[in-house]
């Protein structure tokens, strides 16, 4: 099964305005992929939610049981200094080589500019759908 990471700008498109963000989010969802997140990626959620779109805090944690229900935490054990034009994305990378993910999910051209760090390739959302169909 594929492994995956999602940034925080596609949990919050599929919360929001769902589409193809959406569409990854339900391939964990249904069990078709391996969602993996740490306390850090969950942090940053749950403070894009509070600071920018101003929901209550109560409306936050439930939003973050459900994401729990069906994504893996993973302790990072290794921080990486890889993304240099926005250091605060080498979360996604840590959570990444941690879990040995086959993907990084995203939306950020920092980290898509990328294209691939230590054998994990990043994808937008519309490229990673069409690899997927493709399987």
């Amino acid at each position: 099964m594929l492994k995956i990471v999602i940034d925080t700008n596609i949990y919050i498109s599929a919360i929001f305005w769902g589409g193809k963000p959406r569409d990854v989010i339900d391939l964990g969802r249904d069990n078709s992929v391996r969602i993996f997140t740490s306390s850090e990626i969950a942090n940053e959620i749950s403070e894009t939610l509070s600071v920018k779109f101003k929901l209550p805090d109560s409306e936050i944690s439930r939003i973050l049981i459900d994401l729990s229900s069906f994504t893996f935490p993973v302790e990072v054990t290794k921080k990486y200094r890889v993304v240099h034009d926005d250091p605060d994305d080498d979360k996604f990378i840590d959570c990444a080589v941690q879990c040995n993910a086959d993907y990084i999910v995203s939306g950020d051209r920092h980290l898509l500019s990328l294209g691939e760090y230590s054998g994990t390739k990043i994808l937008k959302a519309s490229d990673f759908l069409s690899i997927i169909r493709e399987e």
